[in-house]
């Protein structure tokens, strides 16, 4: 039976492409006595904003074309949304998306699966702003996503216990805990604490083991999601003496993953001395516990894996680069009106078949992300040496490199005198503008490209602020582009900002000639595709 509702003014906008996580969710909030409305796209949210009273928005982060932080941005330049609820809910493998999100004005977040229970409720909290209690939670709110946002924006050492102890100094330094600690899941389900605080000791790196019975008892708590317990003396014997030392009086454990592995846990304390533990205290230190450590499995969950298996995974990568497993393909570039070659994509190939973007990611994982762009992009241009002379050649290089391996890039670019293009990605967060634009400035003779133009708002920001000489039209608009008008507006759009802001589209993923054509009558100048050939390794 559904319940009658108290917030009858307070109408629930769900956004979700997935449409059972959208229907569970309704469902939850239908019956909590809400009044919903679904939507399955960033960009219905507004049309519909326009013509309903939403109250808050529960806003799925990852959406693909208008991405929940496009949503948030397009909400928070609107006087009439300025200030509208929005809640995120984000998957595990969600990294800077998430700070962005919370940066560009997401009021809360919470990790899928959700617990429908507690979404009801921080809906229920939101809409509360008004009444009196309510600013202490608005507060609480503000200050985890305060703590939240700096912790992402943390740099870290890959080294578990040195990443352990900055992350332990943040907290001790943002929040009111007695007790923090970062511990590490070992080998044999042992857990051993990286670093801790407490108001005796400070923060300290390195820590106990704890205890094999504890241990497992607190994993398997873990594996089943976060908790709250009151702390009975006496602790001894059982907890550390870092913990023991802190008086606990209430305590909350959390746990941290890098991708879908349990690696870690994150512990946070308060003492009855310095403010009682009342029901509302342990639900904030809770939700505390809960927040920071969503955030950490993003930034801090790849250092806090069983450093025996980095090591593993660090030696089959060295090997691999050193036995060179890995060669290059090319991809032509056309003029879409001559159809002639203009250029070509250098893309890597691995001799084991794992995707390249898999494996660039996992190589950085570990520290090797800069020597193995460095060494795919060197076997690029040792290569493309076959390819005609007055074809350019785009590489696809991280920000990163740019910004950290500058004088290695610099030195391969200038043993070269073809016309070069580096492709960034939208895909990787740029924290930085100018100092990027300073490092690339310092290369020598390159030019600029943006990959995937019109997939969301980061390759917008990417073209306004580097000025790009190409901008690549993503595959999701060019699929096709000949019967969906809207698609075509989207792409002349885009041309029209080319031409403009100076910079010329290529299209990707061409393989009909009835999208050429539809491309080419929308004045897009470059192509590459199928339909132009395949990328292949260079004929000598």
């Amino acid at each position: 039976m559904t319940a009658p509702s108290t917030n009858t003014e307070a109408r629930i906008l769900v956004v979700d492409d997935d449409a059972g996580t959208r229907a569970l969710v309704a469902i939850a909030l239908r019956r909590a006595g809400f009044d919903v409305l679904e939507a399955a796209s960033g960009e219905a949210v507004l049309g519909l904003i326009e013509d309903a009273a939403i109250g808050l928005v529960v806003l799925d982060m990852s959406m693909p074309g208008m991405s929940g932080t496009d949503v948030i941005r397009a909400l928070r330049e609107r006087p009439q949304t300025a200030t509208l609820p929005v809640i995120l809910l984000t998957g595990k493998g969600d990294d800077y998306p998430l700070v962005t999100s919370l940066g560009a004005g997401a009021d809360d977040y919470l990790t899928k699966p959700v617990l429908l229970d507690e979404l009801v409720a921080r809906i229920r909290a939101h809409l509360r702003r008004g009444a009196a209690w309510s600013s202490v939670v608005e507060e609480a709110l503000r200050r985890r996503s305060a703590v939240v946002e700096a912790l992402g924006h943390l740099t870290l050492s890959p080294a578990p216990e040195e990443a352990a102890e900055t992350v332990v100094a943040e907290l001790a330094r943002r929040t009111a805990c007695d007790f923090i600690a970062v511990l590490q899941l070992a080998r044999g389900g042992r857990l051993l604490e990286l670093a801790t605080y407490n108001r005796i000791a400070g923060v300290r790196r390195g820590g106990a083991l704890i205890s094999p019975n504890l241990a497992r008892d607190l994993v398997a708590r873990a594996r089943q999601g976060p908790w709250v317990e009151d702390i009975v003396p006496p602790a001894d014997g059982v907890r550390t003496p870092a913990f023991s030392a802190s008086d606990i009086a209430v305590s909350t454990g959390a746990p941290i993953y890098a991708g879908d592995k349990l690696v870690g846990l994150l512990s946070l304390g308060v003492s009855g001395e310095t403010r009682r533990p009342t029901p509302a205290r342990k639900a904030g230190l809770l939700a505390d516990a809960i927040d920071y450590a969503s955030i950490l499995s993003v930034v801090a969950g790849p250092a806090l894996a069983d450093r025996r298996d980095m090591a593993e995974t660090r030696s089959r990568l060295e090997h691999a680069l050193t036995e060179r497993e890995f060669h290059l393909v090319f991809q032509p570039i056309v003029d879409l009106g001559s159809r002639e070659i203009v250029g070509y994509e250098a893309l890597t190939r691995f001799t084991d078949g794992t995707r390249p973007d898999l494996r660039f990611t996992e190589a950085a994982s570990v520290g090797l992300g800069p020597d193995y762009e460095l060494a795919t992009i060197e076997a690029a241009l040792t290569a493309a040496s076959h390819l005609p002379a007055e074809a350019f050649l785009t590489l696809n290089v991280s920000p990163g490199l740019v910004l950290e391996s500058g004088r290695q890039l610099r030195r391969l670019i200038r043993a070269t005198s073809r016309r070069l293009i580096l492709e960034l990605t939208e895909h990787v967060p740029i924290d930085d503008y100018p100092a990027l634009r300073q490092a690339i400035g310092k290369l020598g003779d390159v030019e600029i490209a943006v990959d995937d133009a019109g997939a969301g708002y980061t390759s917008l920001r990417h073209i306004l602020e580097l000025r790009p000489t190409f901008a690549k039209l993503d595959i999701s608009l060019v699929r096709g582009i000949e019967t969906d008008e809207l698609r075509q507006a989207l792409a002349a759009g885009l041309d029209y900002f080319s031409l403009r802001s100076g910079f010329h589209l290529i299209a990707e993923g061409v393989e009909s000639e009835d999208e050429a054509t539809a491309l080419q009558r929308l004045g897009v100048e470059f192509a590459q595709g199928y339909l132009f050939g395949r990328p292949e390794p260079i004929a000598r």
